[in-house]
């Protein structure tokens, strides 16, 4: 199961956006994204605002057996 998440500052980068989307990091997120998006890549290091990503969900993510960390946020 997917669902959708849109860009919506600059400067964003695959990791960061998975962060705030998931709350957590889970090993292999990023593969597991460019695998279900397979031309972003072609977007460079930073996503344009208003590309649409299609990304697993939470529960998704942890029954494909990743093991999630929790975000540090040192602005908090």
């Amino acid at each position: 199961m997917t669902e959708t998440v849109t860009v919506r500052t600059e400067g964003t980068t695959l990791s960061a956006l998975l962060a705030r989307y998931y709350r957590k990091v889970f090993s292999g997120m990023v593969a597991k994204t460019f695998a279900l998006n397979q031309d972003l890549a072609r977007c460079g290091p930073y996503l344009p605002v208003g590309r649409i990503v299609t990304v697993m969900t939470p529960a998704e993510m942890a029954a494909e057996g990743a093991a999630p960390r929790p975000v540090i946020d040192l602005f908090e």
